[in-house]
């Protein structure tokens, strides 16, 4: 009776530790598997990115790195989920923003040919053509301003993203993010490409 009565306790000891234990080793396995496809998205972002600072990007990376963030999901291992997080919505912001400076470029571009052309018809001046010259050099004006602050919003989420990439190091190999000296050159160019822009609005401030 007495061996009978302590052998089913011990039953359900044994039954409680197989059930941690398996639980333990299903927990283990989930979050190996959730790493694997973080550290693949983490990967597949760098690529993205690194084609968009080196030609024109199209918006459909946009949206491909928007799919990464929503697939960064690692409950077992928050910290690299986080780094994750912070790491494409920073590659898929600086990706946006090249998107939107190079429409902003084109439009920019037509206005000022059409104010060009415009005050190239100058022999014709009355109030009519005053008000559209007027109106052309806003439009003229107001793009350019739109591009310094696009241009600017670049430049600072260029500046920030080695600390997001420090965040990653530390779950990922370095080899997987994009090189320091590729963000160093991507942001000097979008320095020197503020400074054309800077200096073209000026040549069109000074159209009479």
């Amino acid at each position: 009776m007495i061996n009978k009565t302590l052998s089913i306790p011990l039953a359900l000891l044994l039954a409680a530790i197989v059930a941690i234990l398996g639980y333990l080793g299903y927990a283990a396995s989930q979050k190996r598997t959730q790493q694997r496809q973080v550290v693949e998205v983490v990967r597949d972002t760098t690529d993205k990115l690194r084609k968009a600072l080196r030609a024109h990007p199209e918006p459909e990376i946009v949206t491909a790195l928007e799919a990464n963030l929503q697939a960064a999901k690692a409950p077992r291992d928050p910290a690299l989920a986080d780094a994750a997080e912070h790491y494409i919505i920073g590659a898929r912001e600086i990706v946006r923003r090249r998107v939107e400076i190079e429409r902003l470029e084109r439009d920019v571009a037509a206005s000022r040919q059409a104010l060009a052309g415009h005050m190239a018809h100058a022999s014709s001046r009355n109030s009519a053509w005053l008000r559209d010259a007027v109106a052309l050099k806003k439009r003229v004006e107001d793009e350019y301003f739109s591009l310094g602050l696009k241009f600017k919003a670049l430049d600072d989420i260029l500046f920030s993203m080695p600390e997001a990439e420090k965040r990653l190091e530390g779950h990922v190999a370095r080899e997987l993010l994009v090189p320091l000296a590729e963000t160093e050159t991507a942001r000097k160019q979008v320095q020197a490409e503020a400074q054309r822009a800077a200096a073209q609005l000026e040549r069109v401030r000074q159209l009479r």
